[in-house]
């Protein structure tokens, strides 16, 4: 009997044994950021087109053979360089009957005031009429009537001649020559080449409405002067230069919702030319302060964009936000947090709104290698 009352015992000591311990279950370790406003410069990018300020389209005023080209094509010039030449031959003859015709004019008159004078002097001792002293006044306006339409001529016709000889109106990069030498150029025939300034560029732009109206509500006290355009060119570089907005269209794009909009560039390089093709960056010259969080926080589901966080409890509570604009690894928050709030950045998976958790401050590699070697 004793022996069985031992093995009974000794098999309830193995039981027991092997029943595990129940152990007491510790809050899960997150790592947390305080959340801060930190200064930013608003930025966007907009698909923008080069033009020259001063493309200039060289054109024909008159009719006649062209004689002469005076540039190479691509040249850089002077403004009063000449480029083309117009036969003068038949423009200088012109200019050289308006001028004999001019000088006819000036003789008839002469002698019609001459006549004009004799008769006042004929009127009043009554040796002619009254109608003879008004027909000898009529010639005298006449001719100098005459005499001014043959000054117009004269000048008109000098002007044709002046014509003839074709000059740059301003420096830049002359074009391609449309016309060859022994063409018949005229008013009608269109540009003969252009002439493309270098002094600075424009880039032109199409603004959504919506940002225009999100301007004027938010950040009224920005002006245009408070905005740089800077340039990101199609190799994904930036131009070295920045420019200012300058010009607003009156009206909207019924089609597409957007004004556009025109900023001067500098270009003393020669660097941009009309037609290239950019991306337009539109930024603050000075900094806002916008309240910023990491992007590895920043979660999305059903219910919309948010954040989870850890209150002065440890406890875990979801913050819905609405974001704006990404800068580097952070998101602008508009709404929906406040300046020092612990916003949970690695260990969300074990985290659930409600629950309690051991909040750890967070420390970026780079952080804590730093602080590694400065102890050794």
């Amino acid at each position: 009997m004793r022996a069985a009352i031992l093995l009974l015992l000794a098999s309830l000591s193995l039981i027991a044994c092997d029943k595990p311990q129940q152990q007491v279950q510790e809050d899960p370790e997150v790592f947390v950021v305080t959340v801060e406003e930190q200064p930013y410069k608003p930025s966007r990018g907009f698909n923008g087109r080069i033009r020259s300020s001063t493309d200039v389209d060289i054109m024909a005023q008159i009719t006649g053979e062209l004689i002469a080209i005076h540039f190479k094509e691509g040249d850089n010039i002077t403004a009063g360089s000449p480029l083309f030449d117009i036969d003068p031959a038949a423009y200088r003859a012109a200019a050289a009957k308006a001028k004999a015709d001019l000088a006819r004019t000036q003789a008839n008159q002469a002698n019609a005031l001459k006549n004009y004078e004799r008769g006042k002097k004929l009127i009043e001792d009554g040796f002619i009429s009254a109608s003879e002293f008004d027909t000898l006044e009529a010639r005298h306006l006449e001719s100098a009537a005459a005499t001014q339409a043959a000054e117009a001529a004269l000048e008109s016709a000098n002007v044709d001649l002046a014509y003839t000889s074709i000059k740059a109106p301003q420096d830049g990069r002359v074009g391609r020559s449309n016309p060859a030498i022994g063409d018949i150029v005229s008013p009608q025939y269109g540009a003969l080449t252009s002439l493309v300034g270098q002094d600075g560029m424009d880039v032109v732009f199409q603004l959504p409405e919506k940002l225009l109206l999100s301007l004027r509500h938010n950040e009224s006290d920005i002006t245009v002067a408070d905005i740089n355009v800077s340039l990101e060119l199609p190799d994904g570089s930036l131009y070295e230069e920045t420019g200012k907005v300058d010009y607003f269209s009156n009206r909207v794009d019924p089609r597409t919702g957007t004004l556009e909009t025109m900023a001067h560039m500098p270009n003393p390089n020669d660097f941009l030319r009309p037609g290239m093709f950019v991306k337009v960056i539109l930024q603050l010259n000075h900094p806002l302060k916008g309240l910023m969080v990491p992007q590895a926080a920043v979660q999305v589901d059903q219910r919309g964009t948010y954040v989870l966080a850890v209150d002065e409890n440890n406890m875990v509570v979801r913050k819905n936000l609405i974001t704006g604009e990404r800068r580097g690894e952070n998101t602008l928050v508009n709404s929906g947090l406040d300046a020092g709030t612990r916003v949970i950045i690695r260990g969300v998976q074990q985290a659930r709104p409600g629950q309690k958790v051991q909040a750890s401050v967070y420390k970026p590699a780079t952080e804590a290698s730093e602080g590694e070697n400065s102890d050794q």
